[in-house]
């Protein structure tokens, strides 16, 4: 299985360069890496010093940087049209009812389409292992988090309806499953592939990347928490164009984001006398950003999420909740599923069987992780 970096930040802070570093970096040691692009904003092929028209008439193909390094820079509609004739059920059944006989561009407007393809291609190039890292260049913070709360949605959705629960409270339910058409159980099945690739620490992790201001510091800090709660592991925050005559002035937001994130990595980069643009420059970039280290490997492993066993008929989920105190924190129980909501972000857990079986025991914080517990009532 490939590894898999999201790049994300807030506007103007570089991240482009890091992902294109990044990629060239890695490629440099012979290990074969795709850089991924979505969204309107799409400059990696001019980050690597290629000439391209403005609007370029077909997009999404692989495009050869060195031997070991390719880029592609998805679009939607290109996507759409490729695959629609093979592809048109799975779409279609995803999006609902009534799109079969519709064109690819009819169905590109439709909400929610443009997660839902890079999803999809992203599972392509993962289970395809044509490459053994995969870099997303996201298009913004904004952008990463739609994304993922896309795929935590889907996924939820797909392992929901499959739950040896639901089918056991509704017979009508499990008769029209049983009708389904194999596209929507097979498109179910590779977004909840999806879900779970992208919380799994293991194979992906989030570098973001910000600059030493107000609002993009605290973009970045949000950013962790809303990340963390969907299950995405972070492992460095990259603090970009930092200039030495400013440091009395972007001190103090470092300083800031050095202590709200504890341990976790946090890497100063001075500002470039010149726009990082080319291989030459961005591998004097890639040496400042990583400092030797191998930028493949992971900088912090913990898994964001857990679920263990304390005694007979009593469980317990914990979920890392970086920044966020209990009074950020609302926690509901739905049957099998535990909703927690910080701020304005929502995910959705379905438990495990044994663990949807007992009732919702208490809640509590151990740190920055949020500990819920499950246990069967006595006299029962």
């Amino acid at each position: 299985m490939a590894r898999l970096i999201l790049v994300s930040g807030s506007g103007g802070a570089g991240k482009t360069a890091v992902a294109a570093g990044t990629g060239l970096a890695v490629s440099r040691q012979g290990i074969r890496t795709g850089i991924v692009s979505f969204g309107l904003s799409q400059g990696l092929g001019s980050t690597f010093g290629h000439e391209e028209p403005l609007f370029p008439a077909a997009r999404g193909q692989p495009v050869r940087i060195n031997e070991h390094l390719d880029i592609l820079e998805l679009d939607v509609q290109e996507e759409l049209r490729r695959g629609w004739s093979h592809g048109r059920g799975t779409l279609a059944a995803l999006l609902g009812d009534g799109l079969e006989n519709a064109s690819a561009d009819e169905v590109a407007i439709a909400p929610g389409v443009e997660e839902l393809v890079t999803l999809l291609r992203l599972g392509e190039l993962l289970q395809e292992q044509r490459y053994e890292l995969l870099i997303v260049d996201c298009p913004s913070t904004e952008g990463a988090l739609r994304l993922i709360s896309s795929a935590s949605a889907l996924g939820w959705y797909s392992r929901r309806q499959s739950s040896p629960e639901r089918r056991a409270r509704s017979g009508m339910l499990t008769a029209r499953r049983s009708r389904e058409p194999g596209a929507l159980q097979e498109a179910r099945d590779r977004l909840a592939a999806v879900d779970e690739l992208l919380r799994d620490p293991a194979v992906t992790t989030l570098r973001l990347v910000a600059t030493a201001g107000k609002a993009s510091v605290q973009e970045t800090l949000r950013a962790y928490a809303y990340f963390s709660l969907h299950g995405i592991t972070t492992d460095c925050v990259f603090i970009n164009r930092l200039v030495a005559r400013k440091k009395g002035a972007q001190e103090p937001y470092v300083e800031k984001l050095r202590s709200a994130l504890g341990e976790l990595p946090v890497v100063k980069v001075p500002l470039h006398s010149s726009e990082v643009v080319g291989e030459e420059l961005l591998e004097a970039f890639m040496a400042q950003l990583y400092e030797g280290k191998d930028p493949v490997r992971p900088m912090v492993s913990h898994p964001p999420l857990g679920f263990s066993k304390e005694a007979v008929d009593a469980y317990r989920l914990e979920l890392k909740l970086p920044l966020t105190t209990k009074d950020d924190i609302d926690i509901s129980r739905r049957e099998e599923e535990l909703v927690v909501r910080v701020g304005a972000v929502r995910r959705n857990i379905l438990l495990p069987r044994m663990m949807a079986l007992l009732p919702t025991a208490g809640a509590h914080m151990e740190g920055d992780r949020l500990i819920v517990s499950f246990q069967k009532e006595r006299g029962r």
